[in-house]
């Protein structure tokens, strides 16, 4: 009885151990299912957005390099601590689109403002201010030409081609014209440029619709007058060197103009008028643009003397 008693305690304690075994095993085998449903459940995409939020989070926290570190301004503007090597040689060789017509054209425009702003211009009372007012006289200028051709066989002709600016305009604008040229003697060479390459280029300014034009038959005129009649000449004497000086200039240049374009009826010998002002600037001081007159000039006769000689 004993012994059987012992065998079944013994089966018994067996069956337990077991069922033990097997409940352990099936705690572990669901809990692994879950472990890798709850694994499988996450996606790469997931996985990888996770480890990017972690990479960011990591670059908040590292130190700036120095060349990384704000300025505090955008690039290029001055007081830039540093700038790459040859950075501003490259923007200064970067091609910039100029209008030299709308150039001239506002550095003419603001000429006539600051006229407007003078004394003695504010008291002419000038109807439409100094712009208005210096495009009529130049159009009743270009209107009534002197006389450039026989202007020697009477003394009569001589007399009026000397007071051809007074018979035209009258006292009245001559003493405000007169005024002009005693008070902005400074402008004399700028304005004259612009002037003088606005007419020169006036092909390619159409779009500027400039309100004072210079047609090369006009201009052929007074080149002619100031350089080849008496009348001119006289006039010109009265006038203080350096002005008097500009003008021939600017008169040998429209008589180029003329040559290159046929545009020289009269056949008028351009060589004596180069040597002779040649001659005249080389003495003269007091124009800041000296230089590059006689460069011009020079160049001109050379280019003359090799197609017709000296």
């Amino acid at each position: 009885m004993q012994k059987r008693k012992k065998t079944s305690n013994t089966k018994n304690i067996i069956v337990l151990i077991l069922l033990a075994l097997a409940a352990i095993s099936a705690f572990f085998y669901l809990n692994t299912g879950k472990i890798s449903e709850k694994t499988a459940a996450i996606s790469p995409e997931q996985e990888r957005e996770k480890l990017q939020e972690k990479v960011d989070v990591l670059e908040k926290n590292l130190p700036l390099e120095k060349s990384q570190e704000p300025s505090g301004q955008p690039e290029g503007l001055p007081g830039q601590a540093e700038s790459e090597p040859g950075a501003d040689k490259q923007r200064a060789q970067e091609p910039v689109n100029i209008d030299p017509c709308q150039e001239r054209a506002t550095r003419l425009d603001t000429f006539f403002a600051q006229l407007d702003g003078k004394d003695y211009i504010v008291d002419s009372h000038l109807d439409g201010g100094s712009k208005v007012y210096l495009t009529a006289i130049l159009n009743k200028i270009l209107e009534n030409k002197p006389k450039i051709t026989r202007e020697k066989d009477d003394l009569l002709s001589i007399l009026q081609n000397a007071a051809h600016f007074f018979r035209i305009l009258g006292e009245k604008d001559i003493l405000i014209l007169k005024k002009i040229m005693t008070n902005e003697k400074e402008h004399y060479e700028p304005v004259l440029a612009d002037f003088f390459n606005l007419f020169v280029y006036r092909e390619n300014c159409l779009h500027i619709n400039y309100p004072i034009q210079l047609p090369l038959e006009d201009m052929y005129s007074y080149a002619v007058y100031f350089l080849d009649t008496l009348g001119g000449q006289a006039y010109l004497f009265r006038r203080e060197p350096a002005l008097r000086t500009l003008m021939k200039y600017y008169s040998v240049l429209v008589l180029d103009q003329a040559n290159m374009k046929n545009a020289n009826p009269l056949g008028i010998d351009i060589r004596y008028h180069l040597n002779s002002l040649i001659e005249e600037l080389n003495s003269l001081s007091g124009l800041q643009d000296k230089e590059k007159y006689l460069d011009n000039l020079l160049k001109l006769q050379e280019k003359y003397e090799k197609l017709y000689g000296k």
